[in-house]
């Protein structure tokens, strides 16, 4: 089985939800890929977030009757191995994460694909969970070669 690494900067809201909904279409599609998720952030105790993954992300899969495998696990942070170890890694943000990779792993940062998925700062819940999914379904169609 492969696998996938979605980041993002806490790893509490857009790359767990993610992860979670990766996983769920992908194992309804039947596609042999299992995701993961990890925080650029280099202390994530620092991002002010609140228990082991966002309350937003948990209501968005909950709407979609997904029910969460991983909710429980706590944010974790990328680590250089992981770069070697996913050879499939996105991160959620290019305006926001692109230059964090720059910063902490910079050999790799042209070896991540972006995305452009708002914070909550600048998209609403509901619209970047929306687009969220949208991506992750076109990826799974297209690692499903269709």
């Amino acid at each position: 089985m492969s696998r996938i690494l979605f980041l993002c900067t806490g790893n509490y809201y857009r790359s767990r939800f993610a992860e979670e909904y990766f996983n769920h279409v992908a194992a309804r599609d039947g596609v042999r890929w299992r995701a993961d998720s990890k925080a650029l952030v280099r202390d994530v105790a620092t991002t002010g977030n609140r228990g082991p993954i966002s309350p937003h992300a948990l209501t968005e899969l909950e709407q979609r009757g997904i029910a969460q495998r991983n909710a429980a696990r706590w944010p974790a942070r990328v680590e250089h191995a992981d770069f070697l170890r996913y050879p499939r890694i996105i991160a959620v943000s290019r305006r926001e994460h692109e230059p964090m990779m720059r910063e902490h792993f910079p050999d790799h940062a042209d070896l991540v694909d972006y995305l452009e998925i708002g914070d909550i700062d600048l998209e609403t819940p509901r619209q970047a969970i929306a687009r969220l999914a949208a991506d992750v379904e076109r990826l799974i169609a297209d690692l499903r070669g269709g």
